[in-house]
C-alpha cells in the first residue's frame, strides 16, 4: 500500500513536470501571456532590438537602425506600439519600417512600457559615424540658413530640439542625420504619417508637406549642430 502510494505520487510530480515544460515551450521567444509580469526591460532589448539598435541604443547606420537611447519613454512607447499595431511600416515604400515590424509583434503593453522607460533612462550618445549615403541623404545642408528655417519645427521640436511629449514631438537633437534626412523625405512623399491611425505621424506629415530638399537638408544640418544632451 505504502508502495502504492509512492508510485502514484511520483507519476503525478512527472506528469506536473512535464505540463510545465510544454507550457513554457510553448510560448514564443520575446511573447508574454498578457497577465504575465514584463521581463526584466534590458533582456526584453537585447532579445529583440540590441542586434540592429546596438547595446547602448547608439543605432547602426549600415542596418539603417536609429539612436534610440535617451528618447522619450512615451515616444518610445507610442512607436513601438505603432509597429505593433502596424500603422508603422505599412507601407510598401518602407522597408525599414517593413523589417521592423515583425521584431516587437509579440510585445505585450507592460513591454511596451518597461523597454521604453529603460531607454529613456540611457544618455543619449552621440550617433555612429553616418556611412556614405545616396540622394538627399548624401546633400550637406546649411547649418546657418537651416536654422532659419528650424524655427517653425521649434515650436513642437524645441528650440534645443529637445522634444515635446505632450505634442508627440520627439528629441532631434542627438539623432543621427541620416535618419533625421530620411524620415523627413517619408513624411513629405506620404510614406509616413498617412495611416488614419498615425495621429501624431498625420501632424508631422501636414508640417513639412511642402518642404523642399534643399531646406530639409538645411534643417539637418543646423539639428546636427545641436548637443545631443
Amino acid at each position: 500500500m505504502r508502495s502504492r502510494r509512492r508510485t502514484t505520487g511520483l507519476a503525478a510530480a512527472t506528469a506536473l513536470a512535464v505540463v510545465a515544460v510544454l507550457a513554457a515551450g510553448a510560448r514564443p521567444a520575446g511573447a508574454q501571456a498578457p497577465d504575465a509580469a514584463p521581463s526584466a526591460p534590458r533582456a526584453l532589448y537585447v532579445d529583440a532590438c540590441a542586434s540592429c539598435h546596438g547595446a547602448d541604443g547608439r543605432g547602426n547606420p549600415r542596418i539603417d537602425a536609429p539612436v534610440l537611447a535617451g528618447l522619450s519613454a512615451a515616444y518610445l512607447e507610442r512607436q513601438i506600439d505603432g509597429f505593433r499595431r502596424g500603422y508603422r511600416g505599412r507601407h510598401p515604400a518602407d522597408i525599414e519600417g517593413r523589417e521592423m515590424r515583425p521584431m516587437v509583434e509579440g510585445f505585450t503593453d507592460a513591454d511596451l512600457a518597461a523597454v521604453g522607460a529603460w531607454l529613456a533612462s540611457l544618455p543619449a550618445p552621440r550617433p555612429a559615424a553616418d556611412p556614405a549615403a545616396t540622394g538627399a541623404e548624401a546633400s550637406r545642408g546649411d547649418p546657418a540658413r537651416g536654422q532659419t528655417l528650424y524655427a517653425a519645427c521649434a515650436v513642437c521640436h524645441g528650440q534645443s530640439g529637445e522634444g515635446n511629449d505632450a505634442l508627440g514631438a520627439p528629441r532631434l537633437a542627438g539623432q543621427a542625420s541620416w535618419y533625421t534626412a530620411r524620415q523627413l523625405r517619408k513624411f513629405v512623399d506620404g510614406v509616413r504619417g498617412s495611416h488614419p491611425d498615425d495621429t501624431s505621424g498625420a501632424s508631422m506629415r501636414a508640417s513639412v508637406a511642402d518642404l523642399a530638399s534643399r531646406d530639409a537638408a538645411d534643417i539637418v544640418a543646423w539639428i546636427e549642430t545641436l548637443p545631443a544632451n
